[in-house]
């Protein structure tokens, strides 16, 4: 079985964000020359916690993870999310 992803690439050479949380998967976006996703190419409610490329995470994913509007919601009201293994909590101050 193979890591999960944090972008997913279609047939036409662009990416796709993967939410941590529940899997749903974004618009698909051009990439800059490294491969990498700006925010402001993301659809509206989309947020993402960058990362190098090289940082591979607990749950063997690698880069910049993302999060979609309905999981960030549920972070900011306070929720506990489990993201592939781990649980979240996003802290409000």
């Amino acid at each position: 079985m193979s890591a999960p992803v944090n972008l997913e690439r279609t047939a036409a050479g662009k990416v796709r964000p993967v939410c941590e949380f529940c899997g749903r998967k974004g618009r698909a976006v051009t990439p800059d020359e490294c491969g990498r996703v700006s925010l402001w190419d993301l659809a509206r409610g989309w947020s993402c916690a960058p990362y190098p490329e090289h940082v591979t995470h607990p749950d063997g994913s690698t880069g910049t993870l993302y999060q979609c509007p309905a999981c960030t919601r549920r972070l900011d009201r306070g929720e506990a999310l489990t993201s592939r293994g781990t649980t979240t909590k996003r802290v409000v101050m």
